[in-house]
């Protein structure tokens, strides 16, 4: 049986055309499909940027409202921190850093989009504060 991509939503309205290229190109290396936001059908994964610490409530709210059940993930400046717990406890379940390296975003997202999408439900991932998940572990039943 052959399963649609998984899909995701970047919610990025400030972020240059650079960043948009550069996350469409890892996306599209893991096979996650981009797609517009507010569309009727649900992403299952959302990447939020963060620009300003004062504006990650409202960025944070409107990617839980595109995102429904999926997960969102912020999209952080720089590492900080404070900013990762506060993205965290404002319902993100994960943070990358720009300027990290691309692989901690990839991770983060493996450990939601892999095997067939919405066949086993969402992925509940460790709970580091701040982190998405923990290397190496997979919760398969094997």
């Amino acid at each position: 049986m052959r399963h649609p991509l998984p899909s995701c939503v970047i919610l990025a309205p400030d972020a240059d055309e650079s960043l948009r290229a550069l996350l469409g190109d890892v996306l599209g290396d893991m096979g996650i499909a981009l797609r517009p936001g507010g569309g009727a059908e649900r992403p299952d994964v959302v990447l939020a940027l963060v620009q300003r610490e004062d504006s990650m409530s409202r960025v944070l709210g409107v990617a839980g409202n595109e995102a429904g059940p999926a997960p969102v993930f912020a999209l952080l400046p720089f590492e900080d921190e404070r900013l990762r717990h506060l993205a965290v406890s404002l319902g993100a379940r994960g943070c990358y850093a720009l300027g990290t390296p691309l692989e901690s975003l990839k991770e983060l997202l493996r450990n939601v989009v892999v095997g067939p999408p919405r066949a086993r439900g969402p992925e509940l991932l460790a709970d580091a504060p701040g982190m998405g998940g923990e290397r190496g572990r997979h919760d398969d039943g094997a």
